[in-house]
């Protein structure tokens, strides 16, 4: 398996969470940023966390990837009426498709007291995760459009980059009864779903012994659909990785490496949940891979990896 190495780039945060009263939505945390470009600017969409656990969506933006201009105010907002948002908004992916922007997201609430969670048998809180989504073609007005895979509970959900046949492509991981399943579904208009596979993947390693699915939005390079996963061991420490799918069949996995990036500064292994690195965005900037990863579940940092090393991973790969 090939064994690539993410650089931090800086080696310390490039956005922390501001504490001020102003800022009470983020002050407890910034993270899990999806990114994208707009009007040759780096924009990054991000989960900020206030005081009583509820997840809103910031926007921060940047001429160089590192320098970040933040605002004052969310840019979108949780509607606690919203059943399926009593809790937040969480964990964006960008994916731009022709001139709108997509941002799917994970909708939080929770079900009734005695229900079951969504997420595990053993949580003893009746968590409830769906999969919503926002568009907009200038990040300043949005579309709401609401859970659009309402049945499913799920989460790391991201629309493939490019339509296939007119249909809109989305992977997501589902929380069945004894674990978690990758799948893909296709739609032409985000209510009615069709073509859904179960992704085949390969065995537990030990860093994805407890838990293993998506990171960053998929990205088109010339080999198939390149995207960041994530990996969870038994000491509930979060890794990233790197994979690939067949662009003809996004089923397919092609390619995957293991860990690229583990928890090991300070800003990594203590925060608001210890020993994370995980992403929701990451973008080509020329002959570089730019990934911005949440640093124990409340900062932001980037990770940077040669395009070269990855396409010689991937051509030594048997």
């Amino acid at each position: 398996m090939p064994q690539l190495r993410a650089t931090r780039s800086p080696l310390e945060p490039i956005i922390i969470p501001r504490a001020d009263n102003l800022h009470w939505w983020e002050r407890n945390g910034i993270f899990n940023a999806g990114v994208t470009k707009y009007r040759d600017k780096i924009v990054l969409i991000y989960r900020a966390y206030d005081d009583y656990r509820m997840s809103r969506l910031g926007i921060a933006t940047s001429n160089n990837g590192v320098d970040f201009k933040l605002y004052d105010h969310p840019i979108i907002d949780t509607d606690p009426t919203d059943e399926f948002e009593r809790i937040g908004i969480e964990d964006p992916r960008v994916t731009k498709i022709e001139d709108t922007y997509y941002i799917v997201h994970t909708s939080a609430s929770y079900k009734k007291i005695g229900t079951q969670s969504d997420v595990s048998k053993e949580d003893y809180i009746p968590w409830r995760v769906r999969t919503g989504m926002h568009s907009t073609k200038d990040f300043k007005s949005f579309i709401h459009h609401g859970v659009i895979l309402p049945d499913i509970p799920a989460k790391n959900a991201s629309l493939l980059p490019e339509k296939i046949d007119g249909a809109f492509g989305i992977y997501y991981r589902e929380f069945v009864p004894g674990g978690t399943v990758l799948k893909v579904s296709f739609t032409k208009d985000f209510s009615s779903w069709f073509g859904t596979k179960e992704i085949s993947w390969p065995e537990h390693d030990t860093w994805t012994s407890l838990k293993f699915g998506l990171g960053s939005q998929p990205i088109s390079i010339p080999q198939g659909n390149l995207m960041v996963s994530h990996g969870v061991d038994t000491t509930s420490a979060y890794r990233l990785g790197l994979m690939l799918f067949s662009k003809e069949d996004p089923s397919k996995l092609l390619w995957h490496t293991g860990p690229i990036l583990e928890p090991e500064t300070p800003y990594e292994k203590v925060g608001f949940v210890p020993n994370v690195v995980y992403t929701c965005g990451a973008i080509i900037e020329g002959d570089e891979l730019w990934i911005y990863y949440g640093g124990a579940d409340r900062v932001i940092g980037r990770a940077i990896l040669q395009m070269k090393d990855i396409d010689l991973a991937i051509q030594e790969t048997p």
